[in-house]
């Protein structure tokens, strides 16, 4: 069956041959290409030591913590002239719960990436994936098999907590199709240790544990918040799932029960599903305002000016959540909830609070307790944002590309590296920053 696969492959390449400079293409119909900005290219000269990277994975729009962690690394790389890029866009333009394969949309963009795929993966000198297992089990299988065909390596970045969740609860079968699939790979760099544990104890030893990143604004001290009124910010996609309905009657039980008034600033793009509901809730409720959309990359200086994040997410895929790791750059207190990946980021009681999830009274206790200890709340603030500085993205990013190109390094030459574990050899790739 693989046979007849890469003949199929080899067959459809042919007709595809970039030439040692750059890569052009034309997309398979106008319409395509001009609304997904499918794919990007960096041209560089043949002549020169300069690595190629294949970069498959979602862009914004829509903005969220995947789209993000995509373009970071991008603009983390661009900043080096040592290793260029081909972007590959998987993002749809809308984000939607759900996806069907059978729409028209779904199968265009699909026959799009591969066609775009076939025409950079051999000039390339290795692939980077930034998937979902929906994506990894269908066209990232395709995906793979030509990369292999080729001899380029292949690394998988798993997208969240989804691939962990799939893997405990389907069947026998698809639990090893996608195992190979992984095992497979040049390697995986899992996001969450819960997700790198799982995948070790299913013996699959090409790990790397790489965890979320963002930018960092603030090099040498939380900032100050000036004294006044004690205010809350909420910065995600307004999506049930994410939480802004259990904060909203949070925010009201205070009200009506406590005769406490909170302000809470809810920052993020509305999901047409939600927004009806949203808007009602939030006209009902005292202090809470909807500011819009925040620019990107500036999430952790816009947080910088309130006094604690509340998150309290349900999103059963949550990886590390990109706005509480911006929380914690920003130094402040960050109140979340009982999710494996964020027990990673946030000690109950130490850089913040963990409340149980969709339990709206269990936050109003934890929302006043912060709102009447300041004492706390700076305590809290310093300990985030120490906390924070092995979230960087420069550091992060760096990490990444110095796994997949050994020897390259795109870091500052002042920056310390991060730990990233490798199962397979059980030890660390370097020496990492203490907490």
């Amino acid at each position: 069956m693989f046979s007849n696969i890469f003949t199929t492959i080899s067959r459809y390449a042919q007709l595809y041959q970039p030439n040692q400079y750059s890569v052009f293409f034309d997309a398979p119909c106008k319409t395509n290409l001009k609304m997904m900005n499918i794919m990007e290219i960096a041209q560089f000269d043949s002549s020169t030591n300069i690595k190629t990277l294949l970069v498959v994975g979602p862009k914004p729009p829509p903005l969220g913590g995947a789209t993000l962690n995509v373009q970071l690394l991008l603009d983390e790389i661009g900043k080096n002239r040592a290793i260029h890029t081909i972007t590959i866009n998987t993002s749809p333009r809308t984000y939607r719960k759900k996806t069907s394969f059978a729409k028209i949309e779904t199968l265009c963009r699909a026959f799009t990436i591969l066609r775009m795929y076939l025409k950079s993966v051999r000039t390339s000198d290795a692939v980077l994936l930034f998937t979902t297992y929906s994506f990894l089990s269908t066209l990232g299988c395709l995906l793979l098999l030509i990369a292999r065909k080729y001899h380029v390596p292949f690394y998988v970045k798993p997208l969240g907590a989804e691939l962990g969740i799939h893997l405990g609860s389907q069947n026998r079968l698809v639990r090893i199709f996608t195992l190979t699939l992984l095992r497979a790979a040049t390697g995986v760099f899992p996001q969450t240790r819960k997700l790198e544990t799982q995948l070790a104890e299913l013996l699959c030893t090409n790990l790397y544990y790489v965890p979320g990143y963002r930018p960092a604004h603030f090099n040498t001290s939380p900032p100050k918040r000036s004294p006044g009124e004690f205010r809350l910010v909420f910065l995600a996609q307004i999506v049930r799932e994410k939480g802004p309905m259990v904060l909203l009657e949070a925010l009201r039980i205070l009200e009506q029960e406590f005769k406490l008034r909170v302000d809470c600033d809810f920052y993020g793009p509305i999901l047409d599903d939600d927004q009806t509901e949203f808007l009602t809730q939030i006209e009902a409720t005292q202090g809470a305002r909807y500011r819009g959309i925040a620019e990107p990359g500036t999430a952790s200086q816009l947080m910088a000016r309130y006094d604690a994040l509340v998150f309290p997410t349900c999103f059963v895929s949550e990886g590390h959540p990109g706005v509480i790791i911006e929380a914690m750059q920003a130094g402040i207190p960050v109140i979340s909830t009982q999710f494996p990946a964020v027990t990673e980021l946030i000690t109950d009681g130490q850089n913040g609070f963990l409340v149980p999830r969709e339990d709206s009274r269990a936050l109003a206790s934890i929302i006043k307790l912060l709102a009447l200890d300041p004492t706390l709340r700076e305590k809290m603030g310093k300990s985030n944002f120490q906390r924070g500085r092995k979230f960087r993205s420069d550091f992060v990013v760096s990490q990444m590309i110095e796994i997949i190109f050994p020897g390259f390094s795109i870091r500052h030459p002042q920056a310390k590296s991060l730990p990233v574990f490798n199962c397979h050899s059980s030890r660390f790739i370097q020496e990492g920053i203490s907490e």
